[in-house]
């Protein structure tokens, strides 16, 4: 029997992306998911950085090639539909990508690939529609602790490590931090959102987007495509919006169609189509929205004793352009350092978790925070709501588009050069 057990609580990115490594040290693994199946909804996400080689080492390049969605790039357009500039994908094979990735694809169908690492595994379980109500643990001075799990069913188990890979409004870190601790997410103003509308002949197979000019707050609108029949749109507030807080907090479909509807009807370009099919059509029903917002925890937080944070549970950033990326290579380097210390058919003391979750931390903290409490000045520029600040924009980015400067950005220097660590006993595709 494997010595280590492991409850992995969250089926998105992080989590079956650790499944798969930990599987390869021999540890025993459930992999638990709160929906009723593969949770395969989703938005196009992108690898770019360190996530390239990171999904090499992975082994799995050939299917991601396979399911990428053929986006030529992107392009920013004016109300009356006119490209202002055009920053094509950068098919480079490598890290070094444009606004538009090389690797693009659909969450639902990178969820599959990671999935499909551990399916069938003898030592692996997926089990879905179940999440984790509470748990307990044992103090860390004890070498033979464990975490006692009691799941939604009032089902009991106990492990060797809990991982909470459940997202920005993670409950598992909830229970990990305490009752009383702070709510770990900070708001940065405004939301994003998206939805799919029947395609119209014409709609571009670029993503689209134009900046919209208001009195109160900036707004922009977008386009992408990923199949023939739908196009999906994309929303971006940045500002205070009552009604679409009000909206958010109630859950309520109907009005959060309504919220956003109202903020961009007789918005120029092609919004009037967009919105009344946001109020009218079947398509439209898997409307999804959240807040900007980062999660905060203070150095040394994203673990306590037994029980570990990984993706956006310990380091979420709405929407910046990493998530994907840092879910991968957290989940590996977890993986590298508990390997470090383990060895088949030996228990792991508690000390050596602790260890192993500290250096995890700290090795990967710096770049997963990297740009975390961003310049506000930036986020004005970028997202400009007077007419005369579009217009100031949309020159930038055509000078930035002739230069290819699109290729440069994203990372800072120091974060840019960073290489993965090597973890030999987690072994792994050559890079």
């Amino acid at each position: 029997m494997p010595s280590l057990k492991v409850l992995i609580v969250g089926g998105g990115i992080a989590g079956p992306a650790l499944a798969y490594w930990l599987s390869r040290i021999g540890a025993e693994i459930t992999l638990i998911e709160r929906s009723p199946q593969v949770r395969a909804s989703g938005q196009q996400l992108d690898l770019r950085g360190q996530g390239v080689p990171m999904m090499k080492k992975m082994g799995i390049e050939a299917a991601v090639r396979a399911a990428v969605v053929r986006e030529p790039g992107m392009q920013l357009i004016d109300t009356s539909g006119r490209t202002k500039a055009f920053f094509p994908a950068a098919e480079t094979g490598s890290g070094k990508q444009s606004i538009t990735s090389e690797f693009e694809i659909m969450r639902g169908d990178l969820v599959r690939i990671l999935y499909g690492l551990t399916e069938g595994h003898p030592n692996v379980k997926h089990v879905f529609g179940t999440t984790v109500r509470s748990f307990t643990q044992d103090e860390e001075n004890n070498p033979d602790g464990k975490v006692h799990v009691t799941f939604q069913d009032d089902r009991e188990e106990d492990f060797d490590i809990v991982v909470a890979a459940d997202g920005t409004g993670s409950k598992t870190r909830k229970i990990m931090l305490g009752p009383d601790a702070p709510d770990p997410r900070h708001r940065l103003g405004g939301y994003i959102g998206y939805f799919s509308i029947p395609s119209a002949p014409g709609d571009s197979d670029r993503a689209t987007f134009c900046l919209l000019p208001g009195p109160r707050v900036s707004r922009i609108v977008g386009t992408r495509k990923d199949c023939p029949d739908l196009t999906r749109i994309y929303m971006i507030i940045r500002g205070a919006v009552p009604a679409l807080d009000g909206a958010y907090r109630s859950g309520n479909l109907a009005e959060l169609k309504k919220a956003w509807a109202d903020l961009y009807q007789d918005g120029g370009w092609e919004c009037n189509r967009f919105f009344e099919a946001l109020r009218t059509v079947p398509e439209a029903d898997d409307l999804y929205c959240t807040p900007f917002e980062e999660v905060r925890l203070p150095k040394g937080s994203w673990s306590k004793g037994r029980v570990i944070l990984i993706g956006d549970a310990a380091h979420s950033a709405t929407a910046n352009g990493y998530g994907t990326t840092w879910g991968l290579i957290g989940a590996y380097i977890l993986a590298g350092e508990i390997a470090s210390s383990y060895e088949r058919d030996r228990p792991l003391p508690t000390a050596d978790i602790v260890q192993a979750a500290k250096k995890y931390e700290e090795k990967f903290r710096p770049i997963a925070t990297a740009g975390h409490g961003g310049s506000q000045l930036f986020e004005s520029l970028s997202a400009p709501r007077s007419r005369f600040g579009i217009w100031i924009l949309h020159m930038f980015a055509r000078i930035a588009s002739h230069f290819q400067l699109d290729q440069m950005g994203g990372l800072d220097g120091k974060t840019a050069k960073w290489q993965l660590p090597d973890y030999p006993k987690l072994g792994g595709e050559q890079v």
